[in-house]
């Protein structure tokens, strides 16, 4: 006669199967994981001489459904090593290069403040407010040969050029100690300067793509004559002209198609580990930025040192502020050829006024001193989307 299993029994078993299931299942996620990702060990040896497309950048995305976190596979495009990361937690990703903005200063070693510098966003007053304000010294090509000298207060070593970054590199400069602020326009090579030992500090200002655009344009007619008869909407169309060039950037993907997954990743960047500027609001900038690195001014007349270099730079970025009609075709033009980097921008300013309150115990307020209602900005942008949406389909029955 067959003895029935007890309660005991028949839920002891039943424990035991679903354990014996979730085993199996940890096991075939490790060994899929382990195929898609292969070793933690980075093997440079091992890897193919990379092709000159490949250089300008391979990159895959993983972006978690919660928090966010990114997976590189890139060509370093200065040294032609190939370097991976199994994720944004992983010590080997470039961007442990730097220290999270929120982090407190020091954290894991030494660290030196990193400019990344956007053209026409107030760069040259900057630089200049740093050296002769605050004595801050920092490197750039002022005469050639290069050399390991200063020249009015600047380290004579380029960090604008991809060459000059690899030879920054070489001769380690970060770790030199001559230098309190790296300068480049290069977000990924500047950034391969600094190591997760020795982080770097980031910083920029953002200006308006609109205007910023403009701003070049109108630059390249002035300066260069076989340009003088070209149409802006020539230029923006042309191969000569570089696209959403802050988003490109920051992920590092300088040619080719952009989708909404590099809009993504460039915002986790700029909010993580950037104390963002916006060059519109200039002296609130640098206020923040001297409460942030403790910088200290030369004489008693910092404020009078700062204002005399933003007023001597010729701010073609707020020049341009209110002179292209919102809506008009200019706008709509110049501001769809950077779909992107609009939208990077005004969550720029988001977060410009989070930082103020988080880093800086400073009120959610606008430019005039008004609290900011996000939910209300929010609304008002999806109305204006929709609105646009739906001119779109009358615009196509006329």
């Amino acid at each position: 006669m067959t003895t029935s299993p007890t309660f005991r029994q028949r839920k002891f078993g039943r424990i035991t199967a679903l354990f014996i299931a979730a085993l199996f299942v940890l096991i075939a996620a490790t060994l899929r994981f382990t195929k898609s990702t292969g070793s933690h060990r980075l093997d440079f040896t091992s890897q193919p001489q990379p092709t000159h497309r490949q250089l300008q950048m391979l990159e895959k995305f993983r972006l978690g459904q919660h928090s966010p976190k990114l997976n590189f596979e890139i060509y370093d495009e200065v040294t032609g090593e190939a370097i991976s990361s199994l994720g944004y937690e992983n010590k080997a990703n470039p961007l442990n290069n730097l220290a999270d903005s929120r982090a407190p200063l020091n954290t894991n070693g030494p660290e030196t403040a990193f400019f990344f510098h956007i053209r026409k966003s107030k760069g040259g007053a900057v630089k200049n407010i740093m050296t002769h304000c605050f004595n801050l010294r920092r490197a750039e090509k002022i005469t050639s040969p290069e050399s390991l000298t200063f020249v009015d207060g600047v380290l004579n070593i380029d960090t604008q050029t991809l060459d000059g970054l690899k030879r920054a590199r070489e001769i380690n400069l970060v770790d030199s100690g001559l230098v309190d602020v790296i300068v480049s326009s290069y977000f990924f090579e500047g950034m391969m300067l600094f190591n997760p030992t020795h982080q770097g500090r980031a910083f920029t200002f953002l200006p308006h793509p609109v205007y910023q655009t403009e701003s070049l344009y109108r630059s390249l007619k002035r300066n260069h004559e076989n340009f003088s008869g070209v149409d802006i909407g020539d230029w923006v169309h042309s191969d000569t002209f570089n696209d959403n060039w802050v988003v490109r950037s920051l992920v590092n993907q300088h040619k080719g198609e952009l989708t909404e997954e590099h809009l993504v990743v460039a915002k986790i960047i700029l909010n993580q580990k950037f104390v963002i500027g916006i060059s519109q609001y200039p002296k609130e900038t640098l206020k923040r930025l001297v409460m942030y690195y403790g910088w200290n001014e030369v004489n008693a007349n910092g404020l009078e040192c700062m204002n005399h270099f933003l007023n001597q730079e010729n701010d073609e970025d707020v020049m341009f502020e209110g002179k292209i009609d919102r809506g008009s075709e200019r706008w709509k033009l110049l501001s769809t050829v950077n779909k992107y980097d609009m939208d990077l921008y005004y969550y720029a300013l988001q977060v410009f006024a989070k930082q103020g309150s988080t880093l800086f115990g400073r009120p959610y307020v606008d430019k005039n001193g008004v609290p900011i209602d996000f939910a209300k900005l929010k609304a008002q942008r999806e109305k204006e989307e929709l609105e646009a949406f739906l001119n779109s389909f009358h615009a196509g029955d006329e």
